[in-house]
């Protein structure tokens, strides 16, 4: 959610500016913004509401600038208006900043009394009067930042500039992520590392409570107390063509085919010939994973749809009981703990603050260990959580999660055979199961044209049910997820059980039913569900490995490769992804930074 890049350099940085801003597009916004500070000690700023692409028609009214700082909004406080956009100004200062300021009532009112005229509805204004607030009275931007920080409640990643001090950015950061990297003659800060990896591939994070001043020589990290930090000096693995379209039309397409590679990897680096090799989870969790006795699945949006999947594999393989919540219900609520709870929290940037919200409640509380999943290796969930397993599914660029998805639920199912082992899982099956994903998935790339055909179904519906049973299920709330995420269709996911309960009187023949049919012990049940919709006219898309009769032309059968039950889910959802993608397609709606929606989600 929002996005910051700022450099310190020797040479005019206009441009670089704006094209590094662009990296950042995925992470969602409604306006965009730079100030930068040129040789002549001013400071100049333009902005705009809309595409980024706005921002560069007022490019050219910019002089060259040599430290500047540019940034993303996503609107929280305030509509996406010009007033609202960052960069904010009071006098000689201009602040970019992530995150919620939960105060900015009270700071507003402070400032108002210290004739401050406050021009936006933002909360982050006020970060710009109180800084300038506080240099005025001491003439140190050092201590005028960690000042106003000290006054300020809730989450921030915070850029700003002086024109006093024409060559430095200084950064703060506490709750909302935020790096320093470091290149030759010039240096930077960025929410992440995309904007920067065509210059450099070093970089640090900046903790909770640590501010920074960059140069284009240095770069200096200090706490609230002035006392000089060393920070680690982080080499990054990623490519900046991981963070390109290499071809492809959007992101999300790219990514979906990305899976195939990916999986592959994560079964080569984990699986052995007949059993997971040892440890995969860090040294000594063998032994650690063993001696669970209930496991406690806390996460957001789609991770949390993977952990409904993990919740189903381990109790169908072991007694072990498990409870899947949504991170946002999890840390208002009184938590009984059973003895022998592991948390496990999932979430593949490491930020999403309901999650960390939760893992930090988790941790004052009396389970056994803490375990996270993710995908991005120097996050705030990855430094809180105890045990840590990392993806490695690299950079997920699309605001709807593909590949982070099913690595996900690669990952839980390596978990999941784990925690199994001790109440007598089938584990050789289960790996025999596992190595079969490579060679499936290339059959269900292959219906990618039938799916495109069939899009065209949905293009003007307002409305579709999803449909599962089982394991299924999950993939039926991920699969209605993705089609209002890109599409804009309203899409709920149900119990195919459940449909005479209630769902079904919403279907008729103008509402498209979609089901995921894998043929095993549940598929008789399933079938009659769906003979009370064909019944009723409804539009039925299954998808199914099963041999069905197609006796109703409103019934479309996608015939999917044969595979087991256990990797099903894995499976089954990349239809699913490339369904939603094609509706999104003929819908003409913007298919890798939808409406409304950011990647990080980093505010509560």
């Amino acid at each position: 959610m929002c996005g910051i890049y700022g450099i310190a350099s020797r040479k005019s940085i206009t441009n670089k500016l704006f094209h590094g801003l662009k990296k950042l597009e995925y992470r969602g916004y409604d306006s965009s913004g730079i100030a930068g500070i040129s040789q002549d000690r001013k400071c100049h700023v333009i902005k705009s509401t809309g595409p980024i692409n706005n921002l560069k028609k007022r490019l050219k009214t910019l002089p060259n600038i040599f430290t500047g700082i540019s940034h993303t909004r996503w609107a929280t406080h305030g509509e996406p208006l010009l007033k609202n956009t960052h960069p904010h100004h009071s006098g000689s200062i201009n602040i970019v900043h992530n995150g919620i300021i939960e105060n900015h009532e009270d700071i507003r009112n402070f400032l108002k009394k210290k004739k401050y005229s406050l021009t936006s509805d933002t909360d982050s204004e006020v970060i710009a009067h109180l800084i300038n607030y506080n240099y005025k009275k001491c003439n140190d931007m050092r201590l005028a930042l960690v000042g106003s920080v000290n006054v300020l409640e809730g989450s921030y990643a915070i850029g700003v500039i002086n024109s006093n001090l024409p060559d430095k950015i200084f950064a703060a950061s506490s709750g909302s992520p935020l790096i320093i990297a470091k290149g030759k003659n010039e240096n930077y800060i960025a929410s992440d590392i995309s904007p920067v990896l065509n210059d450099t591939q070093k970089y640090l994070t900046l903790g909770d409570g640590e501010f920074a001043e960059l140069s284009s020589e240095k770069v200096i990290v200090f706490d609230k107390k002035s006392k000089i930090l060393t920070k680690k000096v982080i080499t990054t693995n990623i490519k900046d063509e991981q963070v390109s379209l290499m071809g492809h039309k959007h992101f999300m397409h790219k990514e979906i085919y990305e899976q195939k590679e990916i999986l592959n990897e994560m079964k080569n680096r984990y699986v052995g010939h007949t059993s997971l090799l040892p440890n995969i989870f860090g040294p000594g969790t063998d032994n650690l994973l063993s001696k669970i006795k209930h496991v406690h699945f806390v996460a957001c949006g789609t991770s949390y749809h993977a952990s409904l999947v993990a919740k189903d594999w381990i109790e169908q393989h072991s007694t072990i009981t498990c409870t899947a919540e949504v991170a946002s219900e999890y840390k208002y609520k009184k938590i009984n703990i059973l003895p022998d709870t592991l948390f496990v929290c999932i979430s593949q940037s490491g930020e999403t603050a309901d999650t960390i919200s939760s893992l930090k409640k988790a941790k004052k509380l009396g389970y056994k260990d803490t375990l996270a999943i993710c995908n991005v290796a120097e996050s705030t969930i990855t430094r809180l959580s105890n045990l840590v397993f990392l993806m490695n599914a690299g950079p997920e660029i699309s605001v709807a999660s593909t590949k982070a998805f099913t690595s996900q639920l690669f990952s839980l199912l390596l978990f999941s055979i784990i925690v199994s082992r001790k109440h007598g899982c089938a584990e050789r099956k289960m790996v025999s199961d596992i190595k079969q994903i490579d060679k499936i998935i290339n059959s269900i790339f292959r219906l990618e044209p039938e799916i495109k055909k069939i899009s065209s179904k949905f293009k003007n519906k307002d409305h579709t049910l999803f449909l599962g049973k089982g394991g299924s299920y999950p993939i039926a709330l991920e699969a209605a997820l993705k089609l209002k995420e890109i599409s804009y269709i309203h899409a709920s996911a149900y119990h195919s059980g459940e449909l005479k309960h209630g769902p079904l009187a919403l279907v008729d023949k103008k509402m498209p039913v979609v089901c995921f049919l894998p043929d095993n012990y549940l598929a008789k049940l399933v079938l009659s569900n769906l003979a009370e919709v064909e019944a009723r006219q409804g539009q039925t898309f299954i998808f199914t490995n099963k041999k069905i009769p197609r006796k109703n032309k409103k019934v479309e059968i996608i015939k999917m490769p044969d595979c087991p039950d256990l990797i099903v889910p894995i499976l089954y959802i990349i239809p699913a992804q490339l369904l939603s993608y094609h509706v999104a397609l003929k819908k003409k709606t913007d298919v890798d930074k939808p409406r409304n929606l950011a990647k990080s989600v980093t505010v509560e």
